[in-house]
């Protein structure tokens, strides 16, 4: 493999440069919060990445390694939520997103892959190269060493020093038991026994092998997925399909036809009632004994559920509905369509009815999270009614494509300053608050919040929460672990 790892000490520079991005993850992540420590971090893999790469893929963007490319935006901005927003649940999901878009850039660029990367196989592949192939080769630095070894002792000593160690091992176990019966049988055994670990290593030994240990784990695991990339690895057989499995199910038309036209109309029922009851907000045309916040209280998870199956109903359709007849297939179209605008109405009511909800009771994640999952869900099926009446659209490639658009502008709206910022405007128009809830949001809401200290009936309570909080920030110290959003609500908490 010309353009591939050449020789021994190819595979001894791959592991030397793993093994500094350990070090690296030592100094910049153990015992630190994350910070600006993370953008660092993936910018050394990325420079790692492409020292190794330079000789076997062209650096330029070219149109077969467009999305490929496109990829840096979303990798970089969830990268740097780390340094800009202090919100840890999305730096938890952000921690594990990042990596795996990393390993599917880095598969797309280096055309480890037989599939295309919006369908199920890709996924399929992803997985075999993180833990097939990046398993199986982390233990050729293994290898290595032993070749090195074997290359620098006589043949005789390595023969002895195999044996010796395969002695030591063995009697391990053997060991171990009988240490503990002999430590029953006598105290003052157990006693010396117990004692020999303390004489021998003190904390700060043990905690320089873990960390040493950490350093080696990641060095083997990242060497093992660059040599996936770029190491020489055996043909992938496609196993043969039976002839019968190569026939499409498909859906009778009449019998597709019929279930959504019953759907259907049930649903415009549901809608004309929407428009009548919650749309108007007329409290006086409700049924006896339902306040209007009741109302917009009840049947948000149903009708976000019967959204979903919607969907499905929505997917399954467009994929096995027969097209014989055209004519027939033409009614399933014009039925899919009046089925989408239906369930866009059945979101939109479930959004104003959390609306509502929210104008009554307050903002939190979950609400705000929901808002975003039915605009989602929205986008999703204005691409599906493009996908009804173009075949050869792309469903599953503009879904991924809305989905990671979608998170990251999700990221970048500062969730937890405008969950304060909700709550402080219903506060001034209903004087209803409620501060436990608030102290629990992330630095992000500290320059709002502090709006509340000049608040005479909660003032006092704000205070000493932000005084916690100032408290907490200043025991980071780290230069790995600055945050944006940390040091701009320190600055507040200082004034």
């Amino acid at each position: 493999m010309a353009d591939g790892i050449q020789g021994l000490a190819g595979y001894r520079r791959l592991f030397w440069g793993a093994l500094c991005i350990g070090f690296l993850g030592d100094f910049l992540f153990y015992g630190k919060a994350f910070g600006i420590s993370y953008p660092l971090f993936l910018l050394a893999m990325y420079a790692l990445f492409f020292w190794r790469a330079r000789k076997r893929i062209p650096l330029t963007i070219t149109s077969g390694h467009a999305f490929a490319w496109l990829l840096t935006v979303p990798i970089l901005m969830l990268t740097f939520t780390f340094f800009l927003y202090a919100n840890e649940f999305f730096h938890l999901i952000n921690f594990v997103l990042v990596a795996f878009l990393f390993v599917v850039q880095t598969m797309l660029l280096t055309e480890r892959h037989h599939s295309k990367w919006y369908t199920l196989g890709f996924v399929g592949e992803v997985l075999e190269a993180v833990l097939l192939y990046t398993l199986k080769y982390a233990r050729l630095p293994f290898v290595m060493a032993k070749e090195w070894i074997k290359a620098r002792v006589d043949r005789e000593k390595y023969g002895v020093m195999t044996k010796v160690l395969a002695g030591m091992g063995i009697s391990l176990p053997i060991l171990l038991v009988v240490l503990g019966l002999l430590s029953h049988a006598d105290s003052v055994f157990s006693y010396f026994l117990t004692e020999i670990p303390s004489m021998l290593f003190d904390w700060d030994t043990a905690e320089l092998l873990f960390r040493l240990f950490l350093i080696g784990l990641f060095a083997l695991v990242f060497f093992g997925y660059l040599y996936t990339l770029f190491g020489p690895r055996e043909a992938t057989v496609a196993l043969p399909v039976k002839e019968g499995e190569k026939n499409k199910i498909v859906w009778d038309g009449i019998i597709l036809v019929t279930l959504l036209t019953i759907i259907n109309v049930v649903y415009a029922a549901f809608v004309f009632i929407q428009i009548s009851y919650l749309f108007s907000g007329q409290e006086t045309v409700l049924p006896a004994e339902m306040t209007y916040a009741e109302y917009a209280k009840n049947g948000f998870n149903e009708l976000v559920t019967v959204t979903i199956i919607n969907f499905m109903i929505l997917l399954s359709t467009m994929h096995l509905a027969s097209r014989a007849k055209p004519l027939l297939y033409r009614m399933i179209q014009i039925l899919l369509s009046l089925l989408t605008v239906c369930t866009s109405f059945m979101l939109f009511s479930a959004y104003f009815r959390l609306s509502l909800y929210e104008e009554a009771y307050g903002y939190t994640h979950s609400r705000l999270l929901a808002h975003a999952f039915m605009i989602f869900l929205f986008v999703l099926f204005v691409i599906a009614l493009i996908k009804i009446w173009r075949n050869g659209f792309s469903l599953i490639r503009s879904y991924a494509v809305v989905a990671l658009i979608g998170y990251v502008v999700l990221n970048y709206m500062n969730m937890d300053a405008m969950i304060a910022k909700n709550n402080l405007n219903r506060y001034y128009m209903t004087g209803s608050i409620d501060i436990e809830y608030l102290t629990r949001l992330s630095y992000d809401a500290v320059p709002v919040i502090m709006e509340l200290t000049r608040d005479q009936s909660v003032g006092d309570s704000m205070q000493d929460v932000l005084k916690y909080k100032r408290e907490v920030l200043q025991d980071e110290r780290s230069w790995q672990s600055f945050n944006l959003a940390k040091y701009r609500a320190e600055q507040y908490l200082q004034e």
